[in-house]
């Protein structure tokens, strides 16, 4: 149990932009410098260190920069936004356990820049004149490749058609829900300062005019590609509370697999497998709070039906509803639930999730460029193997 033993105490971000103009390197180190500055802390008070498999930059690179002076412990978790809560989970069972006292997290990418997770080469590169596919992975692999199925992208397209189809949603009411959450999105990004669109509005009609990526999801539906780095700084509960006045707890936080996780899964019947309601229930049952208490939540969007598999994941909804529930509710600053609020992967940047964290917390903080009144509590939580819960 992790409750309210430790607690979030600096946050950084850089700029999100098309390009940086920076290394990832040089991403990190402002993004870091800015969280260790936010807590009040000097880089030598840091001895634990966890990163994403996925980044480029290592603790290693950290500790010869900044400098971190006595790191006794470092971790990384595997994969992208399947870990996006699990860097908090093991930070926080580091401290608990004793492990370490204070531990920086971060996320460094020029994925406009650099790498282009969205680019079907990324996933199945040409061997001079022969394109192989191998494996089970999906995309691109022997079961994927070879029929046109390359992208990320394509995977959720056909998840937002297997969720219509399980629930009887014809092709307007799909198209409305999705649009619903691609346009609150860009609502809440407007008002953000930090927002790659920013200066781009966005309605209904031109939503629902944008050219179609892979039916039924359209070019709105899909994240942005970002360059940008977050960090984050955890510490002891006492601590924190000497540290600052306004600390964010952290109540519960979770990281799971499932069969497929090395892929985007196509490899089950319903989007909703992907969640183990034992592992949400837990989540809930370890924080010490219900669906009915949070008051605001980031959920995971590398597209627009992310949200929607969410609020019935997490709770919010019942199963074959959050369709109809973000078209009649919606999710603004004055609804039952309001989510994504900084913009989120569509409209803020794509920074493999740790943009949702760092809204959490300032959420939390009432710092929020939208800041839903008196919020209590956070969730955040990515397709229901990656969550955690905040708290004030």
């Amino acid at each position: 149990m992790i409750r309210k033993q430790t607690a979030i105490v600096g946050i950084g971000q850089t700029e999100i932009s098309k390009a940086s103009g920076r290394t990832e390197w040089e991403l990190a180190l402002e993004a870091i410098q800015a969280a260790l500055a936010d807590a009040g802390i000097d880089a030598s008070e840091i001895d634990g260190v966890v990163r994403y498999g996925y980044d480029n930059v290592t603790p290693a690179m950290l500790t010869r920069t900044l400098p971190i002076q006595d790191l006794r412990w470092y971790g990384e978790i595997p994969f992208g936004g399947t870990a996006q809560c699990g860097v908090v989970a093991q930070a926080c069972a580091a401290i608990v356990s004793g492990i370490a006292t204070t531990v920086l997290i971060y996320r460094s990418l020029n994925e406009r820049s650099g790498v282009r997770y969205g680019r079907a080469e990324r996933n199945i590169a040409a061997e001079g004149n022969v394109v192989r596919a191998a494996g089970l992975k999906a995309p691109a692999g022997q079961f994927c490749g070879p029929y046109g199925l390359l992208v990320p992208g394509q995977c959720m397209a056909m998840w937002a058609q297997r969720y219509a189809y399980e629930h009887g949603i014809d092709t307007d009411q799909l198209s409305l829900s999705l649009g619903a959450v691609a346009v609150q999105q860009r609502k809440y990004a407007n008002r953000n300062p930090l927002a790659m669109m920013r200066d781009r509005p966005l309605d209904m009609d031109a939503y629902l005019s944008s050219r179609m990526i892979s039916s039924p999801l359209r070019l709105f539906d899909y994240c942005l590609e970002s360059d940008g780095a977050a960090a984050m700084v955890i510490t002891k509960a006492d601590r924190a509370r000497a540290l600052r006045a306004d600390p964010v707890y952290v109540l519960s936080a979770q990281q799971s697999l499932y069969a497929y996780s090395e892929s985007t899964m196509v490899y089950t019947q319903s989007l909703t497998e992907m969640a183990k309601p034992d592992n949400i229930e837990k989540l809930y049952r370890d924080a010490g709070v219900s669906s009915s208490n949070v008051s605001v939540a980031q959920f995971y969007d590398a597209t627009s039906m992310g949200p929607l598999a969410a609020l019935e994941e997490y709770g919010f909804c019942k199963k074959g509803e959050a369709w109809k529930y973000v078209v009649d509710e919606g999710f603004g600053l004055d609804s039952r639930l309001p989510f994504n609020t900084h913009g989120g992967h569509l409209s803020e940047g794509y920074l493999h999730g740790f943009n949702h964290l760092t809204e959490a917390v300032r959420q939390l903080r009432g710092t929020a460029a939208n800041q839903v009144r008196s919020a209590e509590v956070a969730l955040i939580g990515c397709n229901g193997q990656s969550s955690a819960i905040f708290a004030r």
